[in-house]
């Protein structure tokens, strides 16, 4: 099942030439926009602008019709009102183009006639052997082919290993301008799949579970048509790569709501809750989670286990800290006998040693950059401790190279994740974010995001290890 059906994907993610119906010359305009972005990823393939009353756009010749197009087209991308898709599309399947995007709504989300024009595409596609995504979506973002369909403008989107797949435009539009401006790791693939008339969820999952490019995968659903399919794929792919999902429609509102934007039916949410479980999915409960998740992947490798050290820069802290550990199913570690003995030999005498570790009867002794560095370092060496989170005070008179320790320690120590939250001077914070994340160090504000992001990724890493 896997080869077949990811091949018929190559032609979305990897395509040699691109038309795009309704491309236009104003500035602004969707069919603008996406040539605007095409060219500033710098894709190599052959771009066709489809406009009967332009001869050139952006230095593009364009063309009346694909059958105008001399040689093979890989993918058409449609950008034109819904009630003018089906003659363009007709000529497509007599040009024999094997893939295309439509990006425009108005179909089954909308009305009667709507679906009875999703009916009539989908008829079309399937006599001619193409494959449709869409409608209803922004599409694709293939960062390792150079290239996107959307319309919002995004310029060029930065490189990486996450890939999500999304019942919705808006991960390839909005929140992908979040990630490029608020994040600092890179994607790989992303797939907006629309109202899913044809390619759907669990295709696309088959072919990332085969894409080298891609680490992880991250998914945000509606709704199924072929729920068991879906659920074969995923209990395969989450044994080779994390599989996170956020599922829409879990309330009675939201299922409401989801009918109405994707036309998805949502089902009964605790058996989805079950099936995601049994596939090795992790399932997620904010849409913030998709991004946490993916930094956590991106820059530093899943925890082996649950338990985890923490340092703290007070006992109130450490209370906060410990609470949030263990009322999301992590486990504070017990540390060893020899971890505690170094920990006792740098602390101030009139403070239990403890987990989380209290800065406050440390750094006094040490200094804030050597006490915090001396405390990960032992900390790393304990074999009973899977992962380490310290919270960090961001300060205007400490030099966001000061800490590059952790960088270094990371480095030093690459089975174990390292977590790191601030507290603090809200300025420094962010540059320092920048610093340790430009170095694979995540940073997670508020600090419960760190654990919440430890515990997802737990999971992951159960769904990878179970059967062997």
């Amino acid at each position: 099942m896997g080869v077949n059906m990811s091949s018929a994907l190559k032609f979305f993610f990897e395509p040699k030439s691109i038309a795009v119906i309704g491309a236009s010359k104003t500035p602004r305009k969707a069919g603008n926009e996406i040539l605007v972005n095409m060219l500033a990823n710098g894709y190599a393939g052959k771009i066709f602008p489809i406009n009967p009353s332009e001869e050139e756009i952006m230095g593009l010749k364009c063309y009346r019709s694909v059958k105008e197009i001399p040689g093979d087209v890989d993918l058409a991308v449609f950008i034109v009102p819904a009630e003018k898709t089906i003659e363009p599309l007709r000529e497509c399947a007599e040009k024999k183009i094997p893939a295309a995007v439509i990006v425009s709504g108005g179909y089954a989300e909308v009305d009667q006639e709507g679906a009875r024009l999703q009916e009539e595409i989908l008829s079309l596609a399937k006599a001619s052997g193409m494959r449709i995504i869409g409608p209803n979506t922004s599409g694709l973002t293939s960062t390792p082919a150079s290239f996107t369909t959307t319309f919002f403008p995004l310029g060029k989107i930065r490189r990486g290993p996450i890939s999500y797949i999304a019942q919705t435009g808006n991960f390839a539009t909005h929140t992908m301008k979040w990630i490029l401006t608020g994040e600092n790791f890179g994607v790989a693939r992303v797939a907006g799949l629309g109202n899913k008339i044809d390619v759907e969820d669990a295709e696309v999952l088959d072919y990332l579970g085969q894409d080298p490019e891609t680490k992880a995968i991250l998914m945000y659903v509606e709704g199924f048509r072929q729920a068991r399919c879906f659920f074969e794929v995923a209990r395969k792919v989450s044994k080779e790569k994390p599989v996170i999902v956020l599922k829409g429609g879990r309330t009675k509102a939201g299922a409401e709501r989801a009918f109405t934007h994707t036309a998805s039916l949502a089902g009964n949410d605790m058996i989805f809750d079950a099936a995601f479980r049994q596939a090795g999915v992790a399932r997620v409960k904010r849409y913030v989670d998709l991004i946490n998740a993916a930094r956590g992947i991106a820059f530093q490798p899943l925890p082996r286990g649950r338990r985890v050290s923490a340092l703290a820069p007070s006992g109130a802290m450490g209370v906060v800290v410990a609470d949030a550990c263990e009322s999301l199913g992590l486990r504070m570690a017990a540390h060893s006998e020899r971890t505690q003995k170094r920990l006792r030999d740098i602390s101030a005498s009139w403070v239990a040693v403890s987990n989380p570790v209290d800065m406050s009867a440390i750094t006094p002794i040490l200094g804030r950059i050597e006490g915090y560095k001396k405390v990960v370092e032992i900390l790393l060496q304990d074999e009973g401790v899977d992962a380490v989170v310290p919270i960090l005070l961001a300060s205007a008179d400490i030099a966001v190279e000061q800490y590059n320790f952790l960088a270094e320690l990371s480095s030093n120590n690459p089975q174990k994740p390292i977590y790191v939250s601030f507290t603090g001077d809200k300025q420094r914070y962010e540059q320092a974010r920048t610093f340790l994340e430009d170095r694979s160090v995540p940073v997670f504000v508020p600090m419960e995001d760190a654990f919440e992001t430890l515990e997802v990724l737990c999971r992951c890493q159960e769904a990878l290890n179970r059967d062997r």
